[in-house]
């Protein structure tokens, strides 16, 4: 190969000129430090510090405690709720079935506005004279010699008391009135106060005529 100045450059010079500027090249080229490959390793492979563990670790408990708090107050509310039914159902019927006996009945007894007494007589003008009482916790009713409750277990009536009022005056309707107070034996801290009043009327000689 001539050159402009005459001179012939072979072809072994050519090789070496293109093989020094590769070398040039790759020189000026930015290298990776073999500790720099060893170091981004190192941080893709290891896994959680004892500082994250720990962080983790406390985070996780608060959750744990304050979703167990939670859960505790809701299944308290479900008894005291479950309580207070039952207390309810049982109240009411008691209730119910005492008024309606004593609105068609004669009461049986002076007058008592203190409301100490702790059993009611009555006469009724079909099952006959009848006794309402309170015995255990448990209301009990007495017709013809025969005792037999009106209330479950499932609730302690701690407190049961009648006011007889107009009793024995013919100017005046008897009126009974009906306090009590009601607990549930499942243990909740619940108790329930009652009040009722009811006017008697004797129906016996509405019967006979």
């Amino acid at each position: 190969m001539r050159t402009k100045n005459g001179q012939i450059r072979t072809n072994t010079e050519t090789t070496q000129t293109t093989m020094d500027i590769k070398r040039t090249v790759a020189d000026k080229s930015p290298k990776k430090s073999v500790s720099g490959q060893c170091q981004s390793a190192y941080y893709m492979q290891r896994g959680f510090g004892i500082v994250e563990l720990i962080v983790t670790t406390f985070v996780f408990s608060i959750m744990s405690i304050i979703v167990a708090t939670n859960f505790v107050d809701i299944l308290e509310l479900q008894r005291r709720g479950f309580a207070a039914q039952i207390i309810q159902e049982e109240s009411l019927f008691a209730a119910e079935m005492m008024t309606r006996e004593i609105r068609v009945s004669q009461i049986q007894g002076p007058d008592n506005p203190s409301c100490v007494l702790t059993s009611l007589s009555i006469d009724h003008p079909v099952n006959g004279p009848t006794v309402y009482s309170v015995s255990g916790g448990v209301i009990r009713k007495t017709v013809g010699g025969n005792t037999f409750p009106i209330t479950s277990s499932k609730v302690n009536f701690s407190r049961l008391n009648f006011c007889i009022m107009g009793s024995g005056i013919d100017d005046e309707q008897p009126r009974v009135t009906i306090i009590a107070s009601v607990l549930p034996t499942s243990g909740e801290a619940l108790q329930f106060d009652i009040q009722t009043s009811v006017s008697s009327r004797d129906l016996r000689e509405e019967l006979l005529n």
